[in-house]
């Protein structure tokens, strides 16, 4: 489970979700990049054996911000807003908007945002 993004159950339906980096002897747990189930962020955090009741591992999450890099290959960076608090990528002032189900708009713009999606995502599941 190591490097994977995991999510540690605590007491009271609270929760950390965050890239397992270590696990000691004792099960202590080292994890980078967390949120809590309120979505404060911890850069690093370290949740001791006892603190935790256990530990599943979560999906990868679609990685949003490099399809907006890829995107931004062919439209100008100006026309293209990652949005990272909504995770969706905003288009021409908001005309095609995608998010990981897909791409919304219509016309010449968005067909070729679409394809450049389909192309990710099947890049993605070669990986």
């Amino acid at each position: 489970m190591i490097d994977k993004i995991v999510k540690v159950y605590l007491e009271n339906d609270k929760f950390f979700v965050g890239q397992l980096k270590g696990v000691s002897e004792d099960s202590n747990l080292i994890l980078t990049n967390v949120k809590n189930e309120k979505g404060k962020v911890f850069p690093k955090l370290m949740i001791r054996n006892t603190y935790y009741h256990y530990v599943t591992v979560e999906e990868e999450p679609f990685p949003m911000a490099a399809l907006a890099d890829r995107i931004a290959t062919i439209f100008s960076k100006g026309h293209v807003n990652y949005i990272e608090d909504q995770n969706i990528i905003s288009i021409l002032n908001g005309k095609i908007i995608v998010n990981e189900d897909g791409v919304r708009g219509t016309g010449p713009s968005a067909d070729r945002v679409k394809k450049i999606y389909d192309q990710f995502k099947i890049d993605l599941d070669k990986e």
